[in-house]
């Protein structure tokens, strides 16, 4: 007895050892550490699905971070709610050796009830490790406890982010015997080893030294490249609901149950809609209202009700003034069925581009909008915020998937989206130049649908921010911006123009007596690409920028150089860019398209070469001297 408690307590030894050596950063071969910040050592999810109601999940996490920029990975999250709570946890920080430096209390982890809604039953669990040395290894164990209901097993998701490795990811999958689950690959081959136990069906996924893949600029979507496998029963029991997830008609039945009478409207709005369209066509009714929804109500994100997937009823949302996208949408609807016009309450993901068609799965939409079919076209109406246009389709969900919940379950539609040209940015500058090298610079910009969108919030920050902003985007040192304007038109193909003087004390260089001046300092995109390419390209939005430039100079100045004409075209987008010279004035027209789209990556260096032809138009030069 004695020399077999001895034996235990030396296979105790061996076995702490041997732990702590596998944590050593020695340990990580060579081919995993290159391109990484971080290597994920070992991760383990164990989910234990007792019945429809309940299961048990544990963890096992352990990552070593490399450097700085692998800081934010080793990170502690554990999202909670009325489905799931943290039971036990533990955690270890160890150093580059694999000696054990400190253990990581459970009273060092920090409760949040923080939402940006006012209506939210979730936390999140959060711990960030403290260190100041490089490398180091953290690891993690710990449970939690899932009730009311299961529509979505844990995502077996052992790598996300760029610059990243892992040396072995196991996810366990215990089922009651017999019990149907539906699963979706992406990205990857990985098939589940079953077997028994107990009671137990198991499946088991294993993934193995998975090198990082390296950032790189223009890349497909995370769902396009990285392993990712969703897992769901096939039956499910969810908030006091029951439904079937084996297929989208399935699944639509059960969400289409959930929007059943929560539009019923009390009598004085009825009241209210009826003075607010009277004598309205039908469009112009859907207008007023959208106008209405967005001056009385104010989005907030709210996770209450069936797992944050049932829409708060028209009537609370009218007394409170507030709801989440599912909310308001599902109010809007209400408001217009009380005009006698049909609406559809619509799901889309603001992420990816595509749904899944063939694995129903809540996972896969994010967002609620609303479709209103008129006779002569669709509208789309983002409920969720007043500043979007009026049936403008915004980038986040223009050409993307949604389900239309409609006749009782839900289909599929296509949301429409722009040419790449109409996305349109037309800039006119007149520059007056004196002998000097002093300038006097009129600029006139106008934007215009996706152009728009990412200038749009310039009308809302203070005047000092604006001309911040402007001066960023102009490449003019020892200039002032003055006089600026800015004219928005909020319709649906949406408009701004932005008018501004420039005071530019030194326009170019003067070397002698030859002024050198920038070709075009107004519009200055950035053209610098990777060296090498391991992805396939993803352009995700595309746009037309056209850009005249007037230069005015004294008489007693000529032109010396200036770039020749150029006209590229690729099936990445075209550019021209053209130069005219008359006494006293030259005038330059530029134009640049770029298309969106996938493109695999052996087209890369012809993407390179045509930015790069572009880079050495604008970077060039034309030459005055003076006579």
């Amino acid at each position: 007895m004695k020399n077999k408690f001895l034996f235990v307590i030396i296979f105790l030894i061996a076995s702490a050892s041997v732990s702590a050596q596998n944590y050593a950063v020695d340990n990580i071969s060579e081919e995993l550490k290159k391109n990484s910040n971080a290597v994920v050592r070992y991760s383990y999810t164990e989910f234990v699905y007792n019945d429809m109601k309940s299961a048990t999940e544990k963890n096992i996490y352990v990552i070593t971070v490399l450097n700085k920029q692998g800081d934010d990975l080793s990170d502690f999250v554990c999202y909670g709610d009325k489905f799931r709570t943290l039971k036990n946890f533990s955690g270890e920080i160890y150093d580059k050796d694999g000696k054990l430096m400190r253990k990581i209390k459970r009273s060092e982890i920090k409760e949040t009830e923080y939402s940006e809604g006012l209506a939210s039953d979730s936390k999140y669990y959060f711990l960030s490790p403290q260190t100041s040395y490089y490398p180091y290894t953290v690891k993690y164990e710990y449970e939690t406890g899932w009730k009311n209901g299961i529509l979505s097993f844990p995502v077996f998701s052992p790598v996300s982010v760029y610059n990243v490795a892992v040396e072995k990811a196991v996810y366990k999958l215990m089922l009651p015997k017999n019990c149907e689950y539906l699963s979706k690959n992406f990205n990857t081959d990985i098939k589940p080893i079953i077997s028994n136990s107990g009671t137990f069906d198991v499946c088991e996924w294993t993934l193995d030294n998975f090198a990082a893949i390296k950032s790189e600029s223009l890349s497909p979507s995370r769902r396009q490249i990285f392993p990712l496998i969703y897992l769901t029963p096939s039956n499910f029991y969810y908030d006091n609901t029951t439904g079937n997830q084996n297929g989208w008609e399935n699944y639509g039945k059960w969400q289409w149950s959930l929007l059943q009478n929560r539009d019923l409207l009390p009598a004085e709005l009825k009241q209210k809609i009826f003075e607010l369209t009277k004598g309205l066509t039908n469009r112009e009714k859907v207008k007023a209202l959208y106008d209405y929804l967005g001056k009385h109500t104010r989005y907030v994100s709210i996770q209450l009700g069936i797992g944050g997937l049932q829409p708060m009823t028209a009537e609370e949302v009218y007394k409170s003034k507030f709801g989440d996208c599912k909310a308001l949408s599902n109010f809007m609807k209400a408001m217009l069925q009380e005009c006698g016009i049909e609406s559809y309450y619509t799901e889309i993901s603001t992420v990816h581009k595509q749904i899944c068609k063939d694995y129903a799965c809540a996972l896969q939409t994010n967002h609620v909008i609303l479709q209103v079919p008129l006779d002569n076209e669709t509208l789309w109406l983002e409920c969720t915020n007043p500043e979007v246009p009026f049936g403008y389709v915004h980038e986040d969900i223009a050409g993307h998937d949604a389900l239309v919940y409609k006749n009782g379950t839900a289909q599929f539609v296509n949301l429409p989206t722009n040419t790449d040209s109409l996305n349109l940015m037309k800039q006119n500058v007149t520059v007056d130049i004196n002998n000097e090298g002093f300038a006097s610079v009129h600029v006139a910009k106008s934007y215009e649908l996706q152009q728009y969108e990412r200038i749009a919030h310039i009308t809302k920050i203070e005047e000092k921010d604006k001309i911040n902003l402007l001066q960023k985007m102009i490449d003019l040192p020892l200039s002032t911006i003055k006089n600026l304007k800015i004219n928005e038109d909020k319709n649906s193909v949406p408009v701004i123009d932005i008018d501004f003087d420039i005071d530019v004390y030194k326009y170019g260089s003067i070397s002698g007596s030859r002024f050198f001046i920038p070709v075009n300092p107004f519009n200055r995109n950035s053209r610098k690409l990777d060296k090498e390419r391991n992805l396939d390209i993803y352009i995700q939005r595309g746009y037309c920028d056209i850009d005249t430039i007037i230069i005015n100079f004294p008489s007693d100045m000529t032109v010396e150089a200036m770039p020749k004409p150029i006209s590229i075209k690729s099936d990445f987008g075209k550019y021209s860019f053209n130069v005219k010279y008359e006494k006293g004035k030259i005038e330059i027209t530029q134009t640049f398209l770029l298309r969106s789209g996938d493109y695999p990556k052996e087209k890369y260096e012809e993407l390179t070469a045509f930015m790069k032809s572009i880079s050495q138009t604008e970077n060039s030069k034309i030459v005055l001297k003076k006579q």
